[in-house]
């Protein structure tokens, strides 16, 4: 597709605009960094803070921390560029998984502006400084959240945003579209998913104490590769319907073809300078068992006294609609060998449909300290409960028995800095 070469593109313009500045450009370069220390006490389920870090249990001095920096190039008064790199554990170690943003930004008016290349997806309270540590309140943005944001928390296309005084506050709105090809793990193999045709339409409005954000979006998924899932779309389109009915139905419902997910969000903010409040809610709506539908949310309080802001909270995430039971059929009648390969194919479709499964909720405590103006510490206690098939936001080992409830307890200190 025609925006997956507008990135490199982008990148490549403004580095060759760094022998340019001759001609008026100014450059500024900033950086933002997070060292984190954790612990998780579940050796059986890996925790990562979104789908393409890699994922760990015990103490771990890689989760959660990174490494960023930004390029803000301005070219003239109408035309600027950015450039975002940020280095974490990604379980994918690429450039594409690299690469944040990288967009050139043309403001024809005063309240217009239309930006092309690799641009965050705006429908997250956090959807332009997910990384920036230093800027939110927590170790990690909500995990029930922002795990499924990481997929298209950027993408490759076209905005353009009006923006303008309404009342005693401002507004802001922005239409885009675009796609995005996020490349991750699971169960130790790589797979990828096209997101194509992403139609993205978002409102924010600030007044005050308050900000408030709703958003939609809507994408169709044009390719989905992964080796495991390869094999077992294989395997159940090789089955006949009179042997096996549900296999027809299942095949259709793993394969990326014909599917679409749409994605509805409402996020709101109240900050006074004394309490912090924030909470966000976003539903999704899909036909494709590999991400069935699904609801999640959290609720945040923090209290400043002095330097120090004092924070609790909690996170749900769950499935919308229960899966569909997996029926074994009557097998008697095959030979031996065939009955025992249908039978290895069910339990991997069930296995399939079972990790698909989001059922959890999360409760936090901490305290996030402002040493300086550039400086802040935090202090984070997580305890998450995962409810019977309800892991598919964790790494559980395949010996350990998803059909109970699983508990994590997860302890960070981190620093974060901008330079």
């Amino acid at each position: 597709m025609l925006y997956r070469h507008i990135p490199l593109f982008i990148v490549v313009l403004v580095f060759m605009s760094g022998h340019a500045k001759a001609d008026g450009l100014n450059i500024d370069f900033s950086g933002f960094a997070t060292l984190n220390m954790s612990y998780s006490d579940n050796a059986d389920v890996g925790f990562s803070s979104n789908y393409l870090n890699r994922s760990d249990t015990g103490f771990s001095l890689s989760r959660d921390s990174l490494l960023g920096g930004q390029a803000n190039i301005s070219m003239s008064h109408d035309w600027d560029a950015v450039v975002q790199g940020v280095y974490q554990d990604r379980s994918v170690k690429s450039f594409d998984n690299f690469l944040e943003l990288g967009f050139v930004r043309y403001r024809p008016q005063r309240n217009w502006s239309i930006r092309a290349g690799r641009i965050n997806s705006d429908i997250y309270l956090l959807s332009e400084y997910p990384h920036v540590g230093y800027a939110y309140l927590w170790a990690r943005p909500p995990h029930a959240y922002y795990s499924f944001a990481s997929t298209t928390g950027h993408y490759d296309g076209v905005d353009v945003e009006y923006n303008n005084q309404v009342g005693d506050g401002f507004l802001r709105i922005k239409l885009a579209v675009g796609e995005t090809t996020p490349t991750l793990m699971a169960s130790d193999e790589e797979l990828s998913v096209t997101f194509d045709d992403l139609y993205t339409l978002s409102a924010v409005y600030l007044k005050d104490e308050w900000t408030f954000r709703a958003a939609t979006s809507r994408s169709k998924i044009s390719d989905f590769k992964s080796p495991p899932f390869n094999t077992l779309i294989d395997g159940l389109n090789s089955v006949p319907s009179n042997v096996w009915s549900q296999a027809a139905e299942f095949s259709h419902g793993f394969e990326s073809q014909h599917h679409t997910i749409n994605y509805s969000a409402l996020g709101l903010t109240y900050d006074n300078f004394d309490w912090l409040i924030q909470t966000e809610i976003g539903t999704t709506t899909s036909d494709w068992m590999v991400a069935p539908s699904n609801i999640s949310g959290y609720l945040s309080i923090g209290y400043r006294v002095n330097e120090v802001t004092y924070f609790g909270g909690m996170s749900v995430a769950k499935n919308k609609k229960d899966t569909t039971d997996v029926v074994t059929p009557e097998l008697a009648y095959l030979p031996e060998q065939q009955q025992a390969a249908i039978r290895q194919l069910i339990n991997n479709t069930e296995y399939a449909i079972n990790r698909s499964v989001v059922d959890q909720k999360s409760f936090n405590l901490g305290a996030k300290w402002y040493y300086s103006d550039k400086v802040v510490l935090k202090v984070q206690a997580d305890h998450f409960i995962i409810q019977p098939r309800g892991g598919a936001l964790w790494d559980i080992d395949t010996s350990t028995d998803i059909e109970t409830e699983h508990n994590v307890n997860l302890v960070s200190l981190s620093v974060s800095v901008v330079f």
